[in-house]
């Protein structure tokens, strides 16, 4: 077995934690699988304490072999683009709305579904290294600082220093937990007199987009953070979590209006590129509405009016069930939740990679692919199962939205990506 998810082989099946086998093998809902409907379900649960397993009927098993090929098309889709890099930046207008969630299990899942590039967590939660902790790392606490894994602060002043020059560098330094490459969180003693602000994390992506093929930076919390403000000009993807609720649909005008908005601050005003980028990605975001419960008619009342609100534009919404195998501070396992929860988030993690293989290949000068706002079909599904996530369809977007995808990238911007 070896070390690194960059050489391939038999690491990734070994792998702990990885749960490769569980969730991206082909589906195990074979003709063999207990019936789940109608009268062969009933006897099915009773047969199953018998050690006996009852088959699904012909329009059952024919439901199941449409959703594996719903989800085979999906991960298919999130195999096919060729990044060189990008930065996806996940953030929210308050806490709790499962930011954290939605950043590791995008990491998990390109991890997973692309073992042979390069992706990197990178978290700037202060005193709460919860990315960490959620994809399977000790409490740091519990640690002596010597055997901890590197910081974001520790990571800066590594690169700083010289000491990471190189990817081997990184992976030699950082945790390795399924797959992603983790810088983690500072803790609270970690903190103290050191100054990390909005220039060292800039500093931070733009080593780390040298090195890697995707990014999923976890950044700040908050309607004036200028952390995530920074962050978001070196970003190709913005993801916005929120939660079903009047405060959720109220922080996501809170927080667009804000940055579409934003002229820097008084001693580093935007520059016009600057300004041009921060709309766009705001123009094109993807908004997850995590944590929802389709069956609570307050919250369907809220997603839909969520939904309702960017009707028209090329901003995609993306529903996704909770899930107590979600829990915070338990360590994720993706074959662990529900089968509707995980469409969602590959739903989730595909139309986000989509958007960044849009900006991506702007980057580089390269004609679009025509399916950055292509809305995912739904999967077929169980009576019993909550709807899957419902993308917009933006396609006949008109108006300032749409004629700003058309513009051709600043030059500052496309010179971003030359040394990778």
């Amino acid at each position: 077995m070896t070390q690194y998810p960059d050489e391939l082989g038999a690491w990734w099946t070994g792998f702990p934690g990885s749960d490769r086998p569980t969730w991206l093998a082909p589906s195990p809902l074979g003709a063999l699988a207990p019936a789940q409907e109608g009268m062969r379900g009933a006897i099915s649960q009773r047969a199953l304490r018998r050690g006996w397993v009852v088959p699904g009927g012909k329009r059952e098993r024919a439901r199941r072999e449409a959703a594996a090929q719903w989800r085979r098309q999906v991960i298919a889709s999130i195999r096919a683009p060729s990044l060189k890099s990008g930065v996806i930046t996940v953030g929210s207008g308050f806490g709790g709305t499962g930011k954290t969630d939605v950043a590791v299990t995008l990491a998990a899942i390109y991890a997973a579904a692309r073992p042979a590039d390069r992706v990197i967590l990178a978290d700037s939660n202060d005193d709460m290294p919860h990315g960490y902790i959620r994809l399977g790392g000790m409490p740091v606490d519990t640690m002596p600082p010597p055997q901890r894994p590197l910081s974001i602060r520790g990571f800066y002043q590594a690169c700083t220093d010289g000491s990471i020059k190189i990817y081997a560098d990184l992976r030699d330094a950082v945790a390795w937990l399924q797959g992603v490459a983790v810088i983690r969180g500072d803790t609270a003693d970690e903190c103290i007199g050191v100054d990390f602000g909005e220039q060292e994390y800039q500093t931070v992506l733009e080593f780390l987009q040298c090195m890697s093929n995707i990014v999923v930076n976890d950044g700040g919390t908050g309607l004036f953070a200028k952390l995530q403000v920074g962050t978001l000009l070196h970003g190709d993807k913005y993801v916005f979590v929120t939660e079903a609720s009047q405060l959720g649909f109220w922080s996501i005008g809170q927080v667009f209006s804000r940055y579409r908005n934003y002229e820097g601050e008084r001693d580093k005003p935007l520059s016009e590129p600057e300004a041009r980028h921060l709309t766009r990605l705001m123009d094109e975001a993807t908004v997850v509405v995590d944590k929802y419960v389709e069956s609570d008619p307050e919250q369907a009342k809220w997603c839909a009016q969520i939904r309702e609100s960017f009707e028209g534009t090329q901003v995609s919404v993306v529903a996704s069930p909770w899930d107590q195998a979600l829990a915070n501070r338990v360590a994720l396992d993706l074959g662990a939740v529900s089968a509707a929860t995980l469409d969602a988030k590959l739903a989730m993690a595909e139309v986000v990679l989509r958007g960044v293989d849009e900006a991506n290949r702007r980057r580089q000068g390269l004609p679009a692919t025509g399916n950055g706002q292509r809305a995912l079909a739904e999967p077929p599904r169980w009576p019993s199962q909550p709807v899957p996530p419902r993308l917009t369809d933006p396609a006949a977007a008109a108006g300032p939205a749409a004629a700003a995808a058309t513009e051709p990238e600043p030059a500052w911007w496309a010179a971003r990506g030359a040394g990778d």
